[in-house]
């Protein structure tokens, strides 16, 4: 109990505990707004820390889906450990069988200058004249391919070391400097060209100051029809395979070409006359883990929200009343049940894999329905194939319904997900209904660049003439799932600039409750001030009430 000085010392007061009733009178006034705001700000910051679990929720999920993305329906495999083969783009990805043998691998032209006492070595100043193109198997006749190149050798160059530089800095030319380890402990200089035939390198080389101890004429083997059968210790050749009977050939070992949506990696020349099996088929194990796991890590993100922001009779989420996580809920799963475009001329769905939507949210996989879709391929000739909407969920990619357009993207330009027109019977041939201009490719020849609004990096070359036909750019559900997590989780997405309110929220708060103890104080003055004046007052009337009584007393004394 708070002790009355005031009372205590005016014992002709009220005798009232006055300090005792000041503080009732201060806490009913002011102690309700302290306990409200109090509320608030606990009912603020316990949102703070939901809205921080849901970012580092969302986070992991864009983790598990990094995991998923490229996830593949098809297993390749070789009967030679010769020829690898792997899916690079499951969009074009069909089963095959092959038959495929090895003649020969694609090489570099390695030229071999030596001699040198080490790569200090000084040479000649002067120029060199590059081209590229093909030596014939004599190896003293040079066809150009119309590609060239020029190096000046000066006094910041005109060393061993310096020249491997200069000529490692061109496109097509590595070099470097090699201590051969020999008796006489001498240098070379090793330059290649790229892998392939037509990529083999001719140097002519021009002398402009000879102070140098080596001549440039060294590195000359153009002059002369036996200086590069001289300087040659590799010649530039093709890859060559035989495959299903035919002769093919290319400039790399690594051949994207041959198989749609596969590649082939050659490490060797296969043995013998006989060719070996390459062949893929839908791996329907693999394809229901895939789905499995992303059913799974959907579901883990969909109980952590769950947590937060449902309501029911038993449980009130700290975020069933918060906007921004409600949005972000309804948007993740209106991505999983959503039509996907991109993959054929109609909208593609999870449910079609036989992943079903549960009353509580949650997801779940009906197995046999995703085997009979995957099975429906070995029937079907629509175009894009049943098991397309595999694809559509765990690879982007871009195709066409013309098995005579190969459609690529650009890393640098992000297209609109769709179908779009192209007709190719025109001059120049359009995509989005708009001309196209024409760009080359070494591998795929002549082909076309959009101009189009929506299809900004998209290139298609024909392999023939193809009147009309559709392109198809796709996002899977993978990616735009990332693309969305990756919005509202960055500094300045939705979630943090809702901790920022938040944040504000409380600020102002504890602004306010500062403001509580200044008027608790201006309350406790007030008052005091009133009840020491009721205090002076009720001392004043006993101080008139005893006069009276004694002045009355004497009166009747008197009598």
């Amino acid at each position: 109990m708070a002790v009355d000085y005031l009372s205590a010392l005016n014992s002709k007061g009220s005798g009232l505990n006055i300090t005792q009733i000041v503080d009732s009178l201060v806490e009913a006034e002011i102690a309700p707004q302290q306990d409200a705001l109090n509320k608030k700000i606990e009912e603020k910051n316990t949102a703070i820390s939901a809205l921080g679990e849901l970012i580092s929720e969302l986070s992991a999920l864009k983790n598990d889906l990094s995991t998923l993305e490229g996830s593949q329906k098809y297993a390749p495999t070789s009967a030679t450990t010769s020829i690898g083969i792997s899916v690079t783009d499951n969009a074009k990805a069909d089963t095959f069988t092959s038959d495929v043998r090895v003649t020969s691998l694609a090489t570099a032209q390695t030229l071999e200058f030596t001699g040198f006492a080490g790569p200090t070595a000084t040479i000649h100043e002067g120029s060199f004249a590059i081209r590229f193109g093909t030596w014939d198997n004599a190896e003293t006749s040079f066809t150009a391919n119309g590609t060239t190149a020029s190096l000046t050798v000066s006094s910041s160059n005109a060393t061993l070391a310096g020249l491997a530089s200069s000529l490692d800095a061109i496109s097509g030319i590595n070099a470097k400097v090699v201590a051969k380890g020999d008796a006489s402990n001498t240098y070379s200089l090793i330059v290649q060209s790229e892998l392939g035939e037509d990529n083999a390198i001719q140097f002519d080389t021009t002398v402009s100051n000879a102070n140098g101890t080596h001549s440039l004429a060294v590195f000359d083997n153009a002059d002369t029809p036996n200086d590069n059968a001289a300087l040659q210790v590799v010649a530039a050749g093709d890859a060559t395979l035989i495959v299903d009977g035919v002769t093919v050939n290319r400039e790399t070992n690594s051949i994207n070409d041959l198989f749609d949506g596969y590649t082939l990696d050659l490490s060797s020349t296969t043995t013998g006359t006989s060719a070996f099996r390459v062949s893929s088929a839908i791996d329907t194990d693999t394809a229901i883990a895939a789905v499995k796991s992303l059913v799974s890590t959907i579901n883990t993100t969909r109980g952590v929200f769950s947590e937060y922001i449902d309501r029911d009779e038993t449980n009130t989420g700290v975020l069933s009343s918060d906007p921004v996580a409600k949005t972000i809920s309804k948007k993740l799963r209106a991505l999983t049940v959503g039509g996907i475009t991109g993959y054929g001329s109609s909208s593609l769905y999870l449910a079609e894999l036989g992943v079903q939507t549960n009353r509580d949210g949650t997801l779940s996989l009906n197995e046999t329905t995703l085997k009979d879709r995957l099975a429906l391929d070995a029937t079907s000739t629509d175009t894009p194939k049943p098991s397309a909407v595999f694809d559509a969920i765990f690879n982007s990619g871009a195709s066409s319904d013309s098995p005579f357009l190969k459609v690529l993207t650009s890393n640098f330009a992000t297209a609109t997900p769709g179908s779009y027109a192209w007709v190719g019977n025109s001059s120049p041939p359009t995509i989005e209904g708009v001309d196209a201009s024409t760009v080359t490719d070494t591998t795929l020849g002549t082909g076309y660049l959009s101009a189009g609004t929506n299809t900004p990096g998209v290139k298609v070359f024909p392999s023939t003439t193809v009147n009309s036909a559709n392109i198809f750019i796709g996002k899977s559900l993978m990616d735009q799932m990332t693309e969305y997590i990756d919005g509202v989780i960055a500094s300045s997405g939705d979630l943090e600039s809702r901790r920022t309110t938040l944040s504000n929220d409380v600020s102002d708060f504890d602004v306010e409750l500062f403001d509580l103890e200044s008027k608790l104080e201006n309350a406790r003055t007030r008052y005091m001030s009133q009840f020491s004046a009721m205090e002076s007052s009720v001392t004043s009337l006993k101080s008139t009430g005893e006069y009276l009584t004694n002045m009355i007393d004497s009166w009747n004394s008197e009598n």
